[in-house]
């Protein structure tokens, strides 16, 4: 099987005993199968690697997820991720370690539609995610523009050493803040910069396992915004 090859649910992928199974993956005896619509790649490492080209976002321990707040309780915010379960957000973990307590409200510091960008510190098949925002960059997101992509194109949003993110950041003049579960926010009120991102983030999600990526989305940058 090549390299970037679309693969559907239940299609076998390699036979291989050390290879692990995971979320987008299922072994039985010692062949692979993926449980997902998906691009598959085998590593140099002889790993197996399937990302997803549609579906909600997977929780994974150290990603940074651009979440919008849904309810409150008196400890914790339940936090949509984009993904099959809410997060948790407690208390403790959105207060600044400079600050060793806080009183009154939570929703002084956060309330219903509030967007974050916060980081998955926990979360197994038993727990649901929970989230820190004592990590600097962190934190309640002010301003800015919301745009949404598939989870599994959020790599090529990236782009390899970050060239593609780069691009886009330099051709359009303005900074983005990337969730890995498929959200962005530009930050920036330009409307007109707003409109190209966004049929630049369609191209991608829509052409994410076709060769050539880089060059067709800074041939698009480049057409819009020269006119």
């Amino acid at each position: 099987m090549s390299k970037r090859e679309i693969i559907l649910p239940s299609s076998f992928l390699v036979s291989d005993e050390n290879v692990q199974s995971n979320l987008a993956t299922y072994k039985i005896g010692s062949n692979v199968y993926s449980s997902v619509v998906g691009l598959f790649e085998r590593s140099e490492d002889s790993g197996v690697r399937v990302v997803t080209l549609r579906g909600k976002y997977y929780p994974q321990v150290g990603d940074e997820v651009i979440g919008i707040i849904t309810k409150d309780s008196i400890f914790s915010w339940s936090v949509d991720i984009n993904s099959f379960v809410e997060a948790i957000l407690p208390v403790s973990y959105a207060i600044k370690k400079k600050r060793r307590s806080f009183s009154g409200s939570i929703t002084k510091l956060l309330t219903i539609n509030d967007i974050v960008y916060a980081q998955i510190v926990d979360f197994d098949r038993f727990n649901p995610p929970i989230l820190t925002l004592r990590k600097k960059g962190l934190g309640k997101i002010t301003s800015g523009y919301l745009i949404t992509i598939t989870p599994g194109k959020i790599p090529r949003v990236i782009g390899k050493n970050h060239s593609m993110i780069k691009m886009i950041k330099e051709k359009l003049d303005l900074n983005l803040i990337v969730g890995k579960n498929g959200r962005i926010v530009a930050l920036t009120n330009d409307f007109q910069k707003i409109k190209i991102l966004e049929e630049v983030i369609q191209k991608i999600d829509n052409e994410a396992h076709v060769p050539g990526l880089t060059d067709r989305v800074k041939n698009l940058l480049e057409s819009k915004i020269s006119k």
